[in-house]
């Protein structure tokens, strides 16, 4: 997908609408609230639009579930639905440029980051379509007394809540396996982050996607709650922090309502002994710093074999060093600002426990020099960090690397698995049979050995611990949008499906 590159930015107008996107059509808030979203590089407002509220909710489930109890969508073929998810990408797709823009503007993301989040798009659809061929919505099974005919059916309306720091992307990977499956979504975009999700809307709308299937509702943690627990729900998605998961999970819990967690990480990179990490280092830094460390699979704990470390620490710290903290806008920015100002309080509060803790800082610590406006915070290298330290243990979420010692493989396991953590994680290795026989003693929902991706890279992504409940992506994550069901039949009797449609085959566009 090219993308064209806008390095340099002219001035832009304020991005207002006055509407929500609820079932397919553009309508006020029942409300008069706002949501007022600040630019984390400049401070300046760029961006009014409305803040839902419950009436709002009620309206966009309430179209849901009229499209799900008595429209088309659920209805129609795997390959039917496919067809509109690719017409709607294709709307997307002349939007991608704004998208960016716009998402640079309202989390501060910088433009190298969110063209390689954008261009993941594509691919992303392809690849869900290509997983969705090995999900069976019916089989004929041997019974206990007969055959069984077991179904897979969509599971109804789905409400999502999505976080600030990858906005499009997180949303897509919500809407796009659930509106596959047959379930219309109800999606809460954060409220930090309402303007792009705008641009899907416009997309969704173009695409003609049946009335009610999608609506799109931006608001703050109370309206998330609301839509949590709205009786008319039948499935919540959610990814965000591990207190928001908790909370959510204990509304679901009381209604006996299936949740999809994707929450927050504390993932460990373990580098093994003797390995060259010269040519790793561009994997490993954007495993762990990319969008200046807010994402919830960074390896920010990095653990390193001590005959190695001295030199080990010494490459790490050339290497950040030369990176440029700026303007997010600017192609060659590596680190922008933090999405928020109590995000940066947050990141300087852990950096002060680090030193606290006994912890020593070999690279940033601080403000960037020449940086007056905007939530940044130099990229951070703690040495002397123990795993019993509150930067080893909880999510800092920001740019603050912790190096690790480890004597032996069983030691660096241990440090590893000691977390209340367990979404990502990374081996380095010479020996990639040692590498790979390591990684699978990590209590981790997903690993990356050297250069390969993180996130799953193609198979299941969701996390372990207080890392999450469930999956998302993959074959398995699309049959989180569907409930069994078993149909046992008479001894003797098999139905004769000779006439009916076969196994619908989804083709990738």
């Amino acid at each position: 997908m090219g993308l064209p590159d806008f390095s340099q930015r002219e001035g832009y107008a304020v991005f207002e609408r006055d509407t929500l996107f609820i079932g397919g059509q553009w309508l006020p808030s029942a409300g008069s609230a706002q949501l007022s979203v600040q630019s984390p590089s400049t401070e300046e407002i760029v961006g009014i639009v409305p803040a839902a509220d419950t009436r709002d909710v009620d309206a966009a489930v309430a179209a849901g579930r009229e499209a799900f109890d008595e429209g088309p969508w659920p209805h129609l073929s795997v390959d039917e639905r496919a067809s509109f998810l690719v017409r709607l990408l294709e709307c997307l797709e002349g939007r991608l440029p704004e998208a960016i823009e716009l998402q640079i503007d309202e989390m501060g993301g910088t433009r190298a980051f969110h063209t390689l989040t954008m261009s993941g798009v594509v691919p992303f659809l392809n690849r869900m379509l290509f997983d969705a061929t090995f999900v069976r919505h019916r089989e004929l099974r041997e019974g206990t007394a007969g055959k069984v005919v077991v179904l897979r059916q969509p599971i109804g309306v789905v409400g999502a809540i999505t976080p600030w720091n990858a906005p499009v992307m997180v949303a897509i990977s919500k809407l796009f396996p659930s509106l596959l499956m047959g379930c219309p979504m109800v999606l809460k975009p954060a409220p930090e982050s309402p303007l792009s999700a705008y641009l899907l809307a416009e997309a969704i709308e173009e695409a003609e996607i049946p009335h009610g299937v999608v609506s799109i509702v931006a608001g703050g943690s109370d309206i998330g709650a609301y839509l949590v627990s709205h009786p008319d729900i039948d499935q919540v998605t959610f990814t965000g922090s591990s207190v928001g998961g908790q909370s959510i999970a204990a509304a679901c819990g009381q209604l006996l309502r299936p949740v999809t967690l994707e929450l927050g990480g504390k993932s460990a990179a373990l580098v093994l002994e003797g390995v060259d990490m010269q040519p790793h280092f561009p994997q490993l830094i954007g495993n762990s710093l990319r969008n200046s460390g807010q994402i919830c699979i960074s390896t920010n704990r990095i653990l390193v074999h001590q005959s190695d470390h001295d030199g080990f620490v010494e490459q790490l710290v050339e290497f950040v060093a030369a990176m440029k903290v700026g303007d997010p806008h600017d192609a060659t920015t590596d680190f922008g600002p933090l999405a928020a100002a109590r995000q940066r309080d947050r990141v300087e509060h852990y950096i002060a426990s680090g030193l606290e803790e006994g912890a020593k800082i070999v690279l940033g610590g601080g403000r960037p020099a020449g940086l007056e406006k905007g939530w940044y915070v130099e990229p951070t290298i703690f040495v002397n960090v123990t795993n019993d330290m509150r930067i080893a243990r909880e999510e800092i979420f920001g740019p603050v690397l912790s190096v690790l010692s480890y004597a032996s493989e069983d030691e660096a396991l241990a440090i590893a698995n000691d977390s209340d953590y367990g979404l990502g994680g990374a081996v380095f290795a010479a020996d990639v049979d040692q590498a790979l026989r390591v990684a699978s003693r990590i209590e981790t929902g997903t690993c990356a050995i050297n250069e390969a991706p993180p996130s799953g890279g193609g198979g299941p992504f969701g996390g372990l611990k207080q890392s999450g409940l469930g999956c998302e992506r993959g074959p398995e994550g699309l049959e989180s949008f569907l409930e069994l069901k078993s149909i046992s039949l008479p001894r003797g009797y098999e139905p004769d499906w000779s006439a009916d449609e076969p196994e619908p085959a989804v083709t990738t566009p």
